[in-house]
């Protein structure tokens, strides 16, 4: 039996208490409402045209959300359109499946957890390589070849900027990556989700053109446009993946939503804006250093992963205070239990409340 999102676990207990009048606010979720979609006209956006996607959004993909891959020349078969990055997983993970025989697929924790659940849904068998915030996330490429090795992985699935701790992979780290994954027939699975959400540098800047068929990037539309929930994500892989991948796509779930993708060419510029993250993710992480928090300063995405101080205080945060999280042992392993997920992607008068409530509260 597939586990119920915890994402809408949570948000189901939060509107219950918001009926009874209740203040009520998810700390590991997204809040923040963009608000310039209310003088956006779509009345009369386009007619769906195709059902991989419309050409327009995918050079937009290429030229915003893939700009790290140096990719000069790209047809409009290298990628697809989905129905959200979600989609797009599941898609990759289910052709990817019914191809092999041993179906070990690789997980790099901390994780966002639908990652376990597509792998479940779609027939593989998740498995985990820990990293560490006293090692700065970091992976050790030498214990990675041999989990590659010894687990016999199918894929490999990295999320960068990494959900939840921020983490950004240097592209020295990536390409040893891709390296090792092509020597043991292992397809690689980047996550780059949150793409344009990055803080100090540039995300994994890549010198050299990569064309591996064992390559395959995910990427989202609604994350980096602060549009979640319009549900629209991309692949980029190989033309003959990419054929498969879309084939799945269409059977399951047709041709991507039209309004969002209109939605996103008529107004990505307006859309496009990080530079107020960068200074939510500031005041947030200036509050925890100021309590004596141990946390690993998000260079990208819009969370960040502090460890719990004090235990008592925070089981009582949902009941006392109204305030909701998503506990660390839900990112892959029981090792992150004393951490917790922040999402600062909220506006700044609930920023302030939470940070008051903490406060005051003494819940640091």
């Amino acid at each position: 039996m597939f586990r119920k999102s915890i994402t809408l676990s949570l948000q189901d207990e939060i509107n219950i208490l918001k009926k009874r009048k209740k203040f009520a606010i998810s700390l590991s979720n997204p809040s923040f409402k963009n608000k310039t979609l209310k003088n956006f006209n779509l009345e009369n956006f386009n007619i769906q045209k195709s059902l991989s996607g419309e050409k327009k959004l995918k050079e937009l993909a290429i030229k915003n959300l893939l700009r790290q891959w140096s990719i000069k020349k790209t047809k409009e078969n290298d990628l697809i359109i989905t129905n959200g990055a979600k989609a797009a997983l599941y898609c990759v993970f289910k052709v990817i499946a019914n191809r092999q025989k041993e179906n070990n697929f690789g997980i790099i924790n901390p994780n966002w957890p639908t990652y376990i659940d597509l792998v479940k849904i779609s027939g593989g068998n998740p498995v985990f390589f820990n990293t560490k915030i006293d090692n700065k996330y970091e992976i050790n490429l030498v214990s990675l070849e041999k989990f590659i090795e010894k687990k016999r992985l199918r894929i490999l699935v990295i999320s960068n900027p990494n959900n939840p701790s921020g983490k950004i992979y240097h592209h020295k780290i990536i390409e040893k990556i891709i390296d090792i994954c092509e020597k043991y027939k292992c397809y690689l699975i980047l996550d780059e989700s949150f793409s344009s959400h990055v803080f100090e540098k540039e995300l994994t800047q890549i010198k050299k053109e990569y064309r591996s068929k064992y390559l395959i990037i995910i990427n989202s539309f609604s994350k980096n446009y602060h549009l979640q929930g319009l549900r629209l994500g991309i692949v980029f892989a190989n033309k003959k993946l990419i054929e498969e991948f879309s084939n799945l796509h269409i059977a399951i779930n047709g041709a991507p939503n039209n309004l969002s993708q209109n939605l996103i060419i008529k107004h990505n510029k307006k859309l496009l804006k990080t530079k107020d993250i960068k200074n939510k993710m500031e005041f947030i992480t200036n509050f925890l250093t100021s309590k004596g928090v141990d946390f690993y300063k998000p260079e990208g995405s819009f969370y960040i992963f502090p460890k719990i101080l004090n235990k008592k205080n925070f089981k009582n945060l949902s009941k006392k205070y109204g305030l909701f999280y998503i506990g660390g042992e839900n990112f892959g392993s029981k090792i992150y239990k004393d951490h917790y997920r922040f999402c600062f992607e909220k506006n700044e008068n609930e920023l302030k409340k939470i940070i008051k409530i903490m406060d005051k509260n003494k819940i640091y």
